[in-house]
């Protein structure tokens, strides 16, 4: 028998070769680094969901599919349910997507920096990445899209509107004009767009290659339950359903994505009282003479300070609210990110970030 000296030798080299997204967990009382819903979910939604799973069976399997949450996912889009597939966050339907229709000898186009997802489902699927810069302003490069997505012909573009992380966007005329600059498929990434209020059903009915990704992560506040949506196709939905595990989503999740789209209204509400903060909390830093913040249209804020964001991360940390460092991408290099949190959330960042800065300015 032939004793293999390298265990990892049988897992493939592009694996290998992945540098795992890791992000260390901190105990802090403000806790505004990833993006998330900070005011949570609604009791009245809690106490439905408490009372809906008193009559749900947890020792049988999930309905195959969910055609329970399609329906009223069809419903709430006005869009077929054979169109619609549910999936256990939208990081699954993306790997789903990934070997659905890429593989070694095909391209897949992005902006860059965006959500570091597209690039690892692109190269686990064993096909070529191509990454497209966004403008030092770190909004997107329209022209330089099409051009790429023209020359070399990507089966994929994967674009993310709002944009994480810099809470840029593509209005509807430079979605249509990288949609119609390619035959491949096109995936908008639509995870914020309730903080925007803009979002691209209506394209859908005009382009066949488009593809919408949803998720109850952020305006929905479930992001510990893993829900995410898309809508396609029905021709494209049936081959995406091939590949996909068969229970994506448990008994919990599915109950809990039910009645948050029964009850869409209020957190549609509460994602634009979030967007009313994040246009007061932008104003603020706006004044801050020893900071430059990005504008956005996401459920938070990309920005620089003079210290650096080392500095700035640390000092804040030891002020007990934590934000995300974004310095691993050259374009981002000083830059960091804040979710916006709820108000009181949000004054404790200013009162921080304000100490930070002056406690240095004292110190020079």
């Amino acid at each position: 028998m032939k004793v293999n000296t390298s265990i990892l030798s049988c897992v493939r080299q592009a694996v290998r070769n992945f540098v795992p997204n890791h992000l260390t967990g901190y105990d802090v009382p403000v806790k505004l680094d990833q993006n998330e819903n900070t005011a949570g979910v609604p009791k009245s939604v809690l106490d439905h969901l408490n009372d809906r799973l008193q009559e749900v069976s947890l020792h049988r399997y999930p309905t195959p599919r969910q055609p329970e949450i399609r329906s009223a996912l069809s419903k709430l889009n006005v869009w077929p349910a054979d169109g619609i597939l549910v999936g256990n966050g939208t990081d699954e339907l993306l790997l789903m997507l990934a070997f659905s229709v890429l593989e070694p000898g095909r391209r897949a186009l992005y902006p860059s920096p965006s959500f570091y997802f597209y690039d690892q489902v692109v190269r686990v699927a064993g096909a070529e990445g191509i990454e497209v810069p966004l403008r030092n302003d770190l909004q997107y490069d329209v022209d330089a899209l099409v051009r790429g997505v023209e020359a070399l012909e990507p089966h994929v573009v994967f674009l993310c509107s709002p944009n994480n992380p810099t809470g840029s966007t593509l209005n509807e005329g430079e979605i249509r004009k990288v949609i119609e600059s390619t035959t491949g498929l096109v995936v908008l990434d639509e995870a914020y767009w309730e903080f925007h209020g803009w979002n691209g059903r209506e394209l859908l009915d005009e382009y066949p290659n488009l593809v919408l990704l949803r998720t109850f992560s952020k305006a929905f506040a479930m992001a510990g339950l893993r829900v995410g949506y898309l809508l396609a196709r029905s021709e494209l939905v049936e081959q995406f359903a091939k590949v996909q595990q068969p229970y994506p989503l448990n008994r919990l999740s599915s109950e809990a994505a039910l009645i948050a789209i029964e009850q869409h209204d209020v957190f549609e509400k509460a994602a634009r009282d979030t967007a009313v903060e994040r246009e007061r909390l932008y104003k603020r830093l706006e004044r801050l003479e020893a900071v430059t913040v990005y504008p956005s249209r996401a459920n938070f804020l990309a920005f620089r300070t003079q210290l650096g964001a080392q500095k700035t991360f640390e000092g804040l940390r030891e002020r007990g609210v934590l934000v995300r460092d974004l310095g691993a991408h050259t374009l981002m290099r000083d830059t960091l990110r804040v979710g916006i949190g709820t108000p009181e959330e949000n004054e404790t960042f200013l009162r921080a970030l304000n100490d930070l800065l002056e406690v240095a300015q004292y110190r020079e």
